[in-house]
Formats: C-alpha cells, sequence, structure tokens
C-alpha cells in the first residue's frame, strides 16, 4: 500500500497542473474573434483559480472588441487563455 504522506512536490506537482481562468464562449460577446496568424506582443494578466493574478508576456493570437485570446510560455508548457479585453496592453517601443 502506499503512502498517503503528501511531500512538496507531490503538491507542488499538483498544483502546477491547474490550468488558468479562461473566459467561456458565452462572455465574448456578438462580434466574431477576429483571428491572427502572426499574432502580435502583449503583455496580459492572467488570473488563477488558486493564486493571485500575474502579468505574463504573451502573443494576441485572436481579439473582439471584449475579448483577447492570448499565448503564453508558462512553467508547464504553452497555454492559450481567452482574457477581458482590458487586461491587456502593448509593451512600450524602446
Amino acid at each position: 500500500m502506499g503512502s498517503t504522506k503528501v511531500t512538496d512536490e507531490k503538491l507542488e506537482s499538483v498544483i502546477s497542473r491547474i490550468a488558468p481562468c479562461t473566459l467561456p464562449p458565452s462572455a465574448w460577446g456578438t462580434q466574431p474573434v477576429a483571428w491572427q496568424q502572426a499574432g502580435q506582443r502583449v503583455h496580459a494578466w492572467i488570473t488563477w483559480p488558486h493564486r493571485a493574478a500575474e502579468l505574463v508576456n504573451a502573443i494576441a493570437i485572436g481579439w473582439n472588441d471584449r475579448i483577447v485570446v492570448v499565448r503564453w510560455q508558462g512553467t508547464n508548457g504553452t497555454w492559450e487563455t481567452v482574457v477581458w479585453r482590458s487586461a491587456v496592453t502593448k509593451p512600450r517601443q524602446s
């Protein structure tokens, strides 16, 4: 019989696989999403069900007047998340 002890490693392994919050299609509004092949570099606030929101570097791959679909690299791979348009900004030009 295996151990039921929860180690820090096991806990971190489970927590790191929790997906970020994403908006459901019912929140997208009536405007169609304009999908972009290349996308645009943006900063996006990503929300989580178990921790504070975080600002990430992302690529906006689709948007309309309400939402933006962003692709970004997390610790466990690439994610695509739908966020409110107000949660996304373009990086400043250097």
